[in-house]
């Protein structure tokens, strides 16, 4: 029994010091970045002199009454903004923008599949139309919306790529989806906007993405990869010698409504890592490894409790050192979840009090998930929108 309860106190220990780098990062960097998000605000200068702003929305075609309300939003700001969508012809659907239609048999040169596919397609079609170096084009998925503060934040920003942080719209629909979705705001406001504004985007997301187009025509889509073609696009764009920087306003994003879309959504973005590890390691290794890192270890603030439990029935007690790490790991992880649900409304962070628990099981299975049925590699998981 005794070597049992060695063996059991020597596992949770490493499980408590792994957690405690993210712990310390998450809790310095919600300071830190709310310190200067004021002097972000107010310090992207006038609006730059023959600046175009374009919109893109990338679809493919199962949802285009959540694109028309997109558009019509965007519509409805008081901004000279062209929109685009990008459909494959298959879609029959008229939209009410301009619409990039990619040819049934339009094939890249890497044979690239899916969303970079209609990417590639799209960044050729606006550059032969003369889209250039004074055009910014902001990158939209079929449910993701940014403010109008967030373009005319474009209209005026020096860098030449950026991205601002993630908020939830339609939330409720899958309690847990939406609770879990939470820590996304969470690690936006930390990770992303940190990462962002020193110009080393290691956590970029597809939705918001801001890019100059003579930049993105000269990088391309055209990656042979499963995904991660955001990810990769902002190493890519780093290191050709560009900037990237943080935009000080939300883009709005859903959560999945179901938890078989939840699954399928992470399954995609933890294969899209795993299985694009080689590119992204040619490109910036540091990245991969914090990625790894990040999706293996994120989840596991919640074994303090575990621990704490298994110490009553084991009877086992940990160096008072790891027990106050072990403190410290529980305050961080609750008070990071309800900093996101707190971000979102009010009236979540008690049913996100109630329930991190099971949240933090339902997203660490999100991992296990994945590994032990990973998608076909010449499939794409769609999800729900709305």
């Amino acid at each position: 029994m005794h070597s049992l309860s060695l063996a059991v106190s020597i596992a949770a220990a490493v499980l408590v010091l792994l957690y405690f780098p993210i712990a310390l990062m998450q809790d310095w960097l919600l300071v830190r970045n709310r310190n200067t998000f004021r002097s972000e605000c107010t310090h992207d200068g006038g609006k730059v002199e023959g600046r175009r702003v374009i919109c893109v929305v990338t679809t493919n075609g199962q949802n285009p009454m959540v694109v028309e309300h997109i558009l019509s939003v965007l519509r409805s700001y008081n901004l000279t903004v062209e929109l685009f969508v990008i459909k494959e012809e298959k879609d029959r659907f008229s939209y009410s923008a301009s619409q990039i239609i990619v040819p049934r048999d339009y094939r890249t040169v890497n044979n690239t599949k899916n969303k970079m596919r209609a990417l590639q397609y799209g960044i050729q079609y606006l550059h032969d139309r003369g889209y250039g170096s004074e055009t910014y084009i902001c990158h939209l998925d079929d449910d993701s919306l940014v403010t109008e503060e967030y373009i005319e934040h474009i209209f005026r920003m020096k860098e030449h790529a950026g991205q601002g942080y993630l908020r939830l719209r339609k939330t409720g629909i899958h309690m847990l989806s939406t609770l879990a979705d939470m820590v996304r705001v969470s690690n936006c406001d930390s990770f992303c906007h940190f990462f962002n504004s020193t110009g080393h985007p290691k956590s970029v997301h597809g939705e918001g993405l801001v890019i100059r187009a003579d930049i993105e025509y000269a990088l391309g889509w055209d990656y042979s990869t499963y995904g991660a073609d955001d990810l990769i696009m902002g190493q890519l764009i780093v290191r050709a010698g560009y900037s990237f920087g943080f935009i000080p306003h939300p883009i709005f994003i859903a959560p999945p409504v179901s938890a078989r879309d939840f699954y399928k959504q992470r399954r995609r973005w933890i294969m899209s890592i795993l299985w694009s590890s080689k590119k992204i390691r040619e490109i910036d290794s540091r990245t991969m490894d914090w990625l790894l890192y990040r999706y293996a270890v994120g989840w596991t603030g919640v074994v303090g409790l575990i621990v704490f439990i298994l110490g009553i029935i084991y009877g086992f007690t940990l160096p008072w050192p790891i027990e106050a790490v072990l403190v410290f790991n529980l305050l961080s992880y609750f008070l990071f979840y309800q900093y996101g649900s707190a971000r979102t409304a009010r009236k979540y962070m008690l049913p996100m009090a109630l329930l991190q628990f099971p949240v933090a099981l339902y997203e660490g299975g999100t991992l296990i998930y994945s590994l032990l049925f990973p998608p076909a590699k010449d499939s794409f998981d769609v999800i729900t929108k709305v």
